[in-house]
């Protein structure tokens, strides 16, 4: 009789220890299905900055997660004619010859910028700070005034050539925004990019 009772206080002791342990099991289940459907609704939006999963640093410390690479592109125009005013055309025209892709990427806090040849790094144009996100797009411009066949400032084309703006975001949430030249006013491509071709940049 004694060695019955300790036998089933036993078996009752393993089972409570067995449904503990299932209970852990479901509990660290249903935390890792969290974490995956998190996961899963993560976007690349150039809101939302993608990071990768956390990495332990060498020597142990807390985990951290770092920054994925960010892309984007844009087409520039980057040769083009100035035409002077004539019959039927009052003022001075601008007339598109080529356009090139360049291609953006934010990646370890730096900026580049492919611009079909080779890469720019742009980063001291924004220096300092962490930069983890960045776009291109075509600079605005302001209407083409009639100057005798003269474009006087790429700023004044009347069409968006020759310059590129490069909007990047930092670790702090800040945006900046710089316009790269790619052209001169007579319509000549000046590439390769470089970061002496952006102006000072702009905070938006």
């Amino acid at each position: 009789m004694i060695s019955r009772r300790s036998s089933s206080a036993s078996g009752s002791r393993g089972a409570g220890r067995l449904l503990t342990w299932s209970a852990a099991v479901a509990v660290t289940c249903a935390t890792v299905g969290l974490s995956g459907s998190i996961a899963a609704s993560a976007t690349s939006t150039k809101t939302t900055p993608v990071t990768q999963e956390a990495t332990s640093p060498q020597g142990g410390g807390e985990k951290s997660f770092i920054p994925l690479p960010r892309l984007d592109s844009t087409n520039i125009i980057t040769t083009f004619s100035v035409l002077p005013p004539g019959v039927g055309a009052p003022v001075q025209s601008v007339t598109p010859l080529t356009s090139q892709t360049f291609t953006g990427s934010a990646r370890r806090g730096h900026v580049f910028v492919n611009d079909g040849t080779a890469w720019a790094d742009l980063t001291s144009v924004f220096s300092p700070g962490f930069l983890y996100d960045v776009t291109l797009a075509p600079s605005p411009t302001t209407a083409l005034a009639g100057t005798g066949g003269v474009l006087t400032s790429l700023t004044t084309s009347g069409i968006p050539v020759g310059r590129l703006r490069v909007t990047v975001r930092k670790a702090d949430g800040s945006i900046f925004a710089s316009d790269c030249s790619v052209s001169t006013t007579s319509g000549a491509s000046t590439l390769p990019l470089t970061a002496a071709d952006c102006t000072t940049p702009t905070r938006l």
